[in-house]
């Protein structure tokens, strides 16, 4: 018996809360309970949407391209792609030509808000290890 089962269609999808986002892609959730498995993300942007360059402190993210082509610092990845990141790793900014449909899924101290933008924090970084 399955603890969780969620249908795509029955979730409600609502503009990604992401900051420093252009267009609108939007966002379904369809796991938040780390006791369930990973947090799951099916994330949906149109031709020509950006999602900032960012990093998650507590946690890795895997991605998993269902459809179209998604675009991660210059590099075109087709649909069955799969790319995982590290905590604490700055990625990004992820576009599309086509539009994309992705499952974004968190495994760590698995936390849906841990979005935090790269812009800033990396040349900070980048200063103390001078």
């Amino acid at each position: 018996m399955w603890n969780q089962i969620k249908l795509a269609n029955d979730v409600k999808s609502q503009p990604a809360p992401f900051p420093d986002t252009k267009g609108q892609p939007t966002v379904q959730i369809l796991n938040a309970d780390p006791a369930l498995g990973p947090g799951l993300l099916r994330i949906v942007m149109e031709p020509g949407d950006v999602i900032a360059r960012n990093f998650h402190a507590g946690q890795a993210e895997t991605l998993y391209i269902l459809e179209g082509t998604f675009i991660d610092e210059g590099h075109v990845y087709p649909a069955g792609s799969e790319l995982n990141v590290k905590p604490g790793v700055h990625h990004g900014p992820h576009t599309t030509e086509t539009g994309v449909t992705f499952l974004a899924m968190f495994t760590g101290h698995v936390d849906l808000t841990d979005f935090k933008l790269s812009a800033g924090v990396e040349m900070v970084q980048a200063a103390g290890a001078r």
